[in-house]
Order: structure tokens, then C-alpha cells, then sequence
């Protein structure tokens, strides 16, 4: 499943506030130029990223964002997250009622150990590592991949399953 429209915007918005230096800020009007967003959709998304603690925003002065926290202690899993609670790569890992197969299917067993290194892959890339253009996986990240790998079969595993 790729991710939303919502989810890529979002993205590119939190992208370029975290290009700007500490106090500065951008207004909507700026902020969908710089990052490549249509305004009716740009102006739509500006109230559920500060709902989400992600951006804040200066209503008195022509709504100027900024970002909620430091680009460093933003995890993009976070921003994932928040625009697509149910994200996953396939329907069966969130909802494994979907499909009769899943509880004996090794196909979900692979979607579901998936999503979750997915995710606990993007728990450790932070903004300021994309807005760097350094989102390499760090130390931390090739430990759960090693995690995720059983090492005499080297075969996935999944917690819980």
C-alpha cells in the first residue's frame, strides 16, 4: 500500500520547515511553494498537524509555522503515524479478520513482520536526518534488522507470531 497523499504532503511540509533556521518561520502561501503542494490542500492539512503537536502555529500572524520540536526528535514513524494510524503494506496485517487465511498464511506473517520493521526503521530516522539528506540506517537500525533475522535460517521472524 503506498502512503497517502495526506501522509506525503505532510511529509514535505514538515521537510521544509525543518530547512529553516531556529525561530524562523513560513507562511502557508510560502510553505505549499516551497514544498510542492496545492494550497486548497496545503491550507486543509496546516489544522491537523498542529492537532497532532507536530507544527505550530502563529494565527495572529498570518499563520506562520514553525515546527512543534526539533527536526531531531521528530521521528518520521511519528509522522507516518499520525496521518495514517492504520498505516500498513497490506490489509491483512492491521486487519487480519479481512481474510480467512491469515491465521495459518505465510504470506501475512511476511506483511506483518514487514510493517514492523518498517516502522521501527523510520522510529529511528529522524526529520533532521531527511532534512540533512542523511537518512542512512544507523547503528540502531542494522541491530533490529539483525533482531528481525534469525541468524542460523536466515529467515524473518515475527514477535507474537
Amino acid at each position: 500500500m503506498a502512503i497517502t497523499r495526506r501522509t506525503d504532503f505532510a511529509i514535505r511540509f514538515m521537510y521544509e520547515l525543518a530547512q529553516l533556521p531556529p525561530g524562523a518561520t513560513l507562511s502557508v502561501r510560502d510553505l505549499c511553494e516551497l514544498a510542492d503542494v496545492p494550497e486548497s490542500f496545503g491550507t486543509s492539512l496546516v489544522p491537523f498537524l498542529v492537532d497532532a503537536d507536530l507544527v505550530q502555529a502563529d494565527g495572529y500572524r498570518d499563520h506562520l509555522l514553525s515546527l512543534a520540536l526539533p527536526a531531531d526528535r521528530i521521528p518520521i514513524a511519528t509522522i507516518i503515524e499520525a496521518c495514517e494510524p492504520e498505516f500498513s503494506l497490506a490489509a491483512c496485517s492491521k486487519h487480519p479478520h479481512v481474510c480467512s487465511r491469515s491465521p495459518h498464511c505465510g504470506v501475512h506473517t511476511m506483511w506483518v513482520g514487514l510493517d514492523s520493521l518498517v516502522l521501527r526503521y523510520l522510529e529511528h530516522v529522524t526529520l533532521a536526518d531527511v532534512a540533512h539528506n542523511q537518512p542512512a540506517p544507523p547503528a540502531e537500525c542494522v541491530r533490529i534488522l539483525s533482531e528481525c533475522l534469525d541468524a542460523p535460517s536466515g529467515r524473518a521472524t515475527v514477535a507474537g507470531s
